[in-house]
């Protein structure tokens, strides 16, 4: 199934994109907004695209390598944001786009452990190099700490 992303238009309207601007796009994904915020910015724009899974970072970096040095793909947290612009040297940006939630390519895959539609392991890892699976937490947190989980997120 082809991922299709979300309220795309309306994203690009919103951040009112003009050539030459550095965009992050916190949670590149499959990289469907990012290619569309770079075909408005570039010439002369940058865009730095994080995501949490190697996959993606792989796909996406491959996919971007037609945009060059105005393309940045990271394998990174998007919580991480300041320190991946510091470690690249840029000191601002003009905005900053972010996704939240699971990729359709993720849900297609049974074996990352997000499916509801094919059997496969209790994963559930963006990043499936994390320690934490949650398999372990389902099986061995006490039902506290669980209720403590759900209560607060």
């Amino acid at each position: 199934m082809a991922h299709v992303s979300v309220l795309l238009n309306e994203v690009l309207d919103h951040l009112d994109l003009k050539k030459g601007q550095c965009i992050v796009d916190g949670t590149l994904g499959r990289g469907g907004h990012a290619e569309k915020i770079l075909e408005r910015i570039t010439p002369g724009g940058r865009l730095i695209g994080l995501d949490r899974d190697p996959e993606a970072v792989r796909e996406v970096s491959a996919k971007f390598e037609k945009y060059g040095k105005s393309a940045v793909v990271v394998h990174r947290d998007f919580r991480e944001i300041a320190q991946a612009l510091t470690q690249l040297g840029i000191q601002a940006v003009d905005g900053i786009f972010l996704d939240l939630g699971v990729s359709s390519p993720q849900l297609d895959d049974a074996g990352r452990g997000f499916s509801f539609q094919q059997d496969g392991p209790l994963d559930m890892r963006m990043d499936p190099g994390s320690a934490l699976t949650a398999e372990e937490i389902v099986n061995d947190y006490p039902p506290e700490k669980i209720r403590q989980i759900l209560w607060d997120l």
